[in-house]
């Protein structure tokens, strides 16, 4: 019985500690606050994010033609049990459905989200803002072959 108590202790405080440093891991994330831009052959290209709760973000990449704003993307992260995931919707992509990357590797300031099921990207990656910068890259195969999109943002907002 007492050996059944303290596995209990144990295992409750293991549970604790397991979902504290989730959270922590979670709240790094809201360094992504605000408005980024970065100039492309295409024009600006921006990406915003808020900060909705302790374990959601939501954020979109977007165009501006002119006076015509041109969604590209939204995006979620979220926390759900012990997983973070980078929840991502593209325009025109995947019949409209959100792709799901789950976050699999954190290694320093960089965060690398996965699915391998998925056609390309396969990774979506992002280092945390340095300086008013933010660099981020997805990352995966196209038909065997090994493919790397590079976003290196500035801070605007």
């Amino acid at each position: 019985m007492k050996k059944m108590i303290l596995l209990i202790i144990i295992s409750s405080t293991i549970f604790r500690v397991t979902a504290q440093v989730n959270e922590m891991k979670f709240s790094e994330l809201f360094l992504l606050k605000g408005t980024w831009s970065m100039e492309t052959t295409k024009g600006m290209l921006y990406e915003n994010w808020v900060i909705n709760n302790d374990s959601t973000m939501t954020g979109k990449s977007y165009r501006l033609n002119n006076t015509d704003t041109i969604l590209l993307e939204t995006v979620g992260l979220v926390m759900r049990g012990s997983q973070i995931l980078y929840i991502a919707s593209a325009e025109g992509q995947n019949n409209q459905q959100a792709v799901a990357f789950k976050l699999v590797n954190r290694n320093n300031d960089t965060f690398i989200f996965e699915n391998p099921e998925h056609d390309f990207p396969q990774r979506v990656i992002y280092e945390l803002p340095k300086n008013e910068k933010l660099h981020a890259w997805i990352e995966g195969t196209i038909n065997g072959q090994s493919r790397k999109s590079e976003f290196h943002y500035k801070k605007i907002i």
